[in-house]
């Protein structure tokens, strides 16, 4: 797996967990928990093995822990980019 790759499934990751948590304000209703927030678990744990086959395992922890505050801080500010806001 290439940087791209795993950069694309922690945001994937961290869009779904956004999605389905109550606090999201991006759908009218957020998705369903159990199918939903544990494929973002996985795939969290999956960029998690992908960045320690690319680094040494510091510098993949530090890193995927970086990615991950950085997306998960960001995810509330994607829905800005909706035309109408939420009433």
């Amino acid at each position: 797996m290439g940087f791209s790759a795993l950069i694309l499934m922690m945001l994937l990751a961290t869009l779904l967990l956004y999605l389905s948590s109550k606090q999201q304000a991006l759908l009218s209703e957020p998705l369903a928990k159990a199918p939903y927030r544990y494929l973002a678990y996985m795939l969290l744990l999956t960029t998690l093995l992908g960045w320690n086959l690319l680094l040494s395992t510091t510098a993949a922890f530090f890193l995927w822990l970086m990615l991950l505050g950085t997306c998960l801080g960001m995810a509330p500010f994607v829905s800005l980019l909706r035309e109408s806001p939420l009433k």
